[in-house]
């Protein structure tokens, strides 16, 4: 696993205890420079029973060639077969972040696939006088073949 990945999981492994889920004023963009390029955060609709993309880093548009800002992952999962509803979902049910290795299409003129590890890590964001909201972070990060 790249070692920025790595460093990330640590990251959040601190904040997080048996008890709670990492809060998003821990997750602050300021301590999560390091990393802020290679995030993309998602947040539960409960309406929809879907993910949002609200966010997503530059590294991750530019490996992909596509911009999701605004989506849902039921979307994503349509437009590429992939199953990143159903692993957002346990992500949901479980609290537990999860890792997989990819291939992601490098949407250019080389016609290739880059191997990459995508991360999916549980984030509450806390509203005063309202319920907390579920965020996914997906953090990918290319594996140098």
């Amino acid at each position: 696993m790249p070692a920025k990945a790595q460093e990330l999981l640590a990251f959040w492994n601190k904040h997080a205890s048996k008890r709670r889920l990492p809060t998003r004023d821990e997750f602050r963009p300021e301590k999560l420079r390091a990393w802020f390029e290679n995030i993309a955060i998602f947040e539960y609709i409960p309406e929809k029973d879907d993910f949002q993309v609200l966010l997503e880093g530059e590294n991750i548009a530019v490996l992909t060639g596509e911009d999701w800002r605004g989506g849902l992952a039921r979307e994503v999962d349509s437009q590429f077969s992939s199953t990143l509803h159903a692993s957002m979902t346990v992500v949901r049910m479980t609290g537990e972040p999860t890792i997989h290795h990819l291939q992601v299409y490098k949407n250019d003129w080389q016609n290739a696939w880059q191997n990459a590890i995508r991360m999916l890590l549980p984030v509450l964001l806390q509203k005063p006088g309202k319920e907390d909201v579920l965020q996914v972070f997906l953090a990918i990060f290319p594996i140098d073949d």
